[in-house]
């Protein structure tokens, strides 16, 4: 047996749930072109050291891949770049040493990107995000695959921390305009003939923001946006957890207020959050939202994913929202990090992706006994909520979707164009092993 254990390759063993002398592990195998997993259940004598006496195998997969799907090709596309090396290759823990807190580094991290064509030269361009202190970058795709860093010559290398990016068109001219989550504010730029882009303004009403998403909510022609802020707390020498934490931590509602900026034309937004009913539901450490219309009513509807509990589906009706998750299902109480719409099982029907936690250590703690229920589902991983014409069911388990890792964002895509849209998840964090502590 230990022969052919070790034939796997690696192997983890992960311990999810202690049920008196009964242990429920989580075990993973890889080796080239081939992944194993399984759920065990072991029984064990009352003994001084406790001693196997049964094992059950309950779940088994074999994933067998005939070759790599991806490389790396970071290098080869923006390796040339004069700022790849001394910006883009440093990590946190490098940053952390070298900008102090006036410089608004943030050490969580989270920096997004946005993808579209800036330049109108029918190729993807990558605008990234980074921290305090260190600038934004643009790059623009060339046609032998390369990308040529130009954040500054367009007027977008700016320094504030920021979150997230969006490429939208906010004046209908036909461009990609800009729109980024800074620490000082929403900035928005505007596109100047593929060439450039201008900052027209900006909102500074959305304090400790983590992401961006936009829609033309209210059907006037025009895209709007909609930002998710994190934490309530915003303080000249802290920010996020330092400030306040999450109260209770599975159905906290002391975090940030959320904010629905209405297109006025001309690179003008107005807060029309509480004006259209955003503002119930609407202070949930809020990470990422998504909109679609789910209904089939002819306007966008918005989930948005929460971190510490409870999230939120807000049903659009001719413009005024109401948060109706718990009564189609969908609250999904939890860690909630992502968000996202597809539809899994071609039935025409929407369906509903949820990144969350995954985590063994978290799933013995909160299956003791004396745990409330509210609190056994934040470490349980990822949802998928089908739907259908009669509303939504849960089948993460089923689909066997729910462990990938410390999830952060994740989301639909039809890697191997067959038809059938896969899962991508980005995933991590801070861990070590320890071999004295399962």
């Amino acid at each position: 047996l230990l022969k052919k254990i070790k034939a796997l390759g690696k192997i983890k063993f992960k311990v999810t749930r202690v049920e008196n002398r009964t242990t429920h592990l989580h075990v993973e195998a890889d080796r080239s072109g081939a992944e194993y997993s399984a759920s065990w259940l072991t029984s064990w004598t009352d003994t001084k050291p406790p001693k196997l006496i049964n094992l059950t195998v309950k779940n088994f997969e074999t994933i067998i891949s005939k070759g790599p799907w991806f490389h790396d090709a970071t290098n080869t596309v923006i390796g040339k770049n004069p700022r790849f090396k001394p910006q883009v290759l440093h990590g946190i823990d490098h940053w952390a040493q070298q900008i102090t807190r006036i410089g608004d580094l943030s050490l969580a991290g989270h920096h997004g990107l946005s993808v579209g064509d800036v330049d109108g030269d029918g190729l993807e361009d990558l605008y990234v995000c980074d921290g305090g202190s260190l600038p934004n970058q643009l790059y623009l795709q060339q046609p032998d695959g390369t990308a040529k860093e130009v954040a500054l010559d367009w007027g977008v290398a700016w320094l504030e921390d920021s979150r997230s990016a969006l490429f939208v068109d906010l004046d209908n001219d036909g461009d990609q305009d800009l729109v980024v989550a800074t620490i000082a504010m929403i900035a928005f730029a505007e596109n100047l003939d593929n060439q450039a882009f201008k900052l027209r303004g900006g909102f500074p009403g959305a304090p400790y923001p983590f992401s961006l998403s936009a829609s033309d909510f209210d059907l006037d022609g025009d895209l709007d946006i909609y930002t998710c802020i994190y934490g309530a707390g915003n303080q000249p020498k802290k920010r996020g957890f330092e400030a306040s934490s999450p109260t209770p931590f599975n159905d906290a509602e002391n975090g940030g207020r959320n904010v629905l900026l209405s297109n006025l034309g001309g690179f003008q937004f107005a807060d029309v959050t509480r004006e259209v009913g955003l503002d119930q539901n609407n202070t949930r450490w809020s990470f990422s939202a998504s909109w679609e219309d789910y209904d089939r009513d002819g306007d966008p509807d918005l989930y948005v994913a929460n971190d510490f509990g409870r999230n939120c589906l807000y049903q659009n009706n001719n413009g005024q929202f109401s948060n109706i998750a718990r009564r189609a299902g969908v609250e999904d109480m939890a860690a909630g990090m992502s968000v996202s719409w597809g539809d899994s099982n071609r039935d025409g029907a929407p369906d509903l992706l949820i990144g969350n936690m995954f985590s063994s250590a978290g799933q013995r703690v909160s299956y003791q006994r004396n745990y409330e229920a509210g609190k056994k589902r934040m470490a349980r991983g990822n949802t998928l909520f089908i739907g259908s014409k009669d509303g939504f069911q849960d089948a993460s388990i089923a689909s066997g979707i729910t462990n990938s890792g410390w999830a952060w964002s994740s989301g639909f895509a039809d890697l191997n164009n067959d038809g059938w849209e896969d899962i991508v998840v980005t995933n991590g964090y801070l861990s070590n092993s320890r071999d004295d502590d399962l």
